[in-house]
């Protein structure tokens, strides 16, 4: 499925590690870092996670058809977390886009890409707290797997590219697509982010809609303003504009028109 030389070829990583199974790529690649990292982009993906994880306490759930990979990187720029995290969800969004221009993906705060109201992938960005300067990139995308045998709560917020365009695509052109604009945006973050920035506030699937953000112990509701230029999330609350760095979208309003969202 996946040919580790043209994968090197075309893309800026180094080094390839592919496995049938993992509990979890990021996992993986964080033991490959406390072992010594040489410092090459490393590539790391699973044709099947058995205990993906998101963000918090989420889990990624995986079945056959999904592509799940990491990459351990020493650090591609110095942009802040949450900016690192948009520029990835772009890099997914415009390479989808670019493979098939029916799948109109959008950016859903702070590490979704969703199609079609639904989800369609998920990122992970994380340190390693004995090396500052690594940081492993976590994507799971739903590509040729069916959702008709995932849970309820899956199956209702999730899906898959095959879903949308009635066709299977190649894991691995997915994968090169996704790595090329990966390595394209994050050569642009540090000092000319901007047109990265409007990219994603353009493709922003929360601006316009009333939402609940998690944020700690505390709770944020209201409309969502946009994205600010450190990749914050900007809301208008009935006490005025609460800006969040960092949180969890609870929920969001599903219903609202493209026209309620100007």
């Amino acid at each position: 499925m996946f040919d580790p030389a043209r994968i090197q070829r075309e893309t800026f990583v180094a080094d390839v590690e592919l496995f049938e199974s993992l509990p979890s790529t990021n996992d993986y690649a964080a033991g490959r870092a406390a072992a010594g990292f040489s410092g090459r982009p490393l590539l790391v993906v699973a044709e099947q996670q058995t205990a993906g994880r998101g963000r918090g306490a989420n889990r990624w759930w995986s079945c056959s058809g999904a592509l799940t990979f990491s990459l351990l990187l020493d650090e591609l720029s110095n942009a802040p977390v949450a900016r690192l995290s948009l520029a990835a969800g772009l890099a997914i969004c415009e390479a989808l886009r670019a493979l098939d221009p029916r799948l109109e993906t959008r950016l859903k705060w702070p590490n979704d890409v969703y199609l079609d109201e639904r989800k369609v992938a998920g990122i992970l960005i994380e340190r390693i707290a004995s090396a500052p300067e690594t940081l492993i990139l976590g994507v799971g995308l739903n590509v040729n797997n069916r959702l008709a045998d995932a849970p309820d709560e899956v199956r209702s917020r999730a899906m898959s590219l095959a879903d949308a365009t009635g066709a299977e695509l190649s894991p691995e052109q997915v994968l090169i697509a996704v790595l090329q604009h990966l390595e394209a945006a994050y050569a642009v973050l540090d000092e000319h982010p901007w047109p990265t920035l409007d990219r994603c506030r353009e493709l922003c699937l929360l601006r316009g809609r009333q939402v609940v953000i998690d944020v700690g112990e505390q709770q944020h509701a209201g409309r969502c303003l946009g994205i600010d230029d450190d990749g914050a999330l900007v809301i208008e609350t009935p006490a005025g504009q609460s800006r969040c760095a960092t949180g969890v979208v609870t929920s969001f309003d599903r219903s609202a028109s493209a026209a309620d969202r100007r």
